[in-house]
């Protein structure tokens, strides 16, 4: 890690590190944005039947994960690190507590209370930052590899139900690059390799964690 090179947004934080095998730099940033009011809930509410109840948890009333990413756009030091990433790779990974765009489409509707959803967060750092979803990028087919990283051990509501009611399940844990000198070549989910018990008996796990990892390996030129 560069000395002095931390910068600190409210969810987030990015430093500069120096690969000194490969004689490079790569801004690094990790974000946990909000993790209230999750949209997933929402849209496997049947009272909710607009657009709008759905986006308004993502903004919170004005804290929410959509003001989470603006304030990292709006970054002095993440502008700069978007600027320089011909020749420092920029890398933005994390908990966003969010689904993907890319995931939330007319073909997997049927998965999602029937819901087509334009995530803010993930769609705001594509499309105006110009950053690419590593894990999306090698596992296109959504169906296929859907890459669920939420929850390892949250598998049904335990809140006075009785373990009756299934948690919704998603990917919501990223990692973003920007560079032409880095290439995704491998990404996947990770939960150790030991069995992962699911609540009431999670109490035997040795992975440490109730999200799944997200692991990708990047080929840097």
């Amino acid at each position: 890690v560069i000395n002095e090179s931390l910068s600190q947004v409210s969810h987030g934080v990015g430093v500069k590190i120096r690969i000194a095998s490969a004689n490079r730099t790569i801004h690094l940033w990790n974000l946990h944005l909000d993790y209230q009011s999750y949209g997933p809930y929402a849209a496997f509410n049947k009272m909710v039947n607009k657009v709008t109840q759905i986006m308004a948890g993502e903004m919170a009333d004005g804290e929410g994960r959509f003001q989470n990413i603006r304030e990292l756009l709006l970054d002095d030091h993440f502008q700069e690190a978007v600027g320089n990433s011909s020749i420092e790779p920029l890398i933005v990974c994390g908990d966003f507590n969010s689904p993907s765009h890319l995931d939330w489409t007319n073909e997997t509707s049927f998965l999602h209370g029937n819901w087509k959803f334009q995530w803010p967060a993930t769609q705001i750092l594509e499309n105006e930052a110009k950053m690419k979803d590593s894990f999306r990028e090698l596992h296109p087919n959504v169906l296929e590899n859907p890459g669920i990283t939420w929850s390892t051990v949250e598998k049904m509501s335990s809140g006075g139900w009785s373990w009756t009611i299934p948690e919704p399940q998603d990917r919501i844990d990223y990692i973003y690059y920007r560079s032409p000198l880095l290439t995704p070549v491998e990404s996947y989910t990770y939960q150790g390799n030991d069995t992962v018990y699911a609540k009431p008996f999670h109490w035997k796990n040795d992975y440490p964690s109730d999200h799944f990892a997200v692991v990708t390996t990047f080929r840097l030129m």
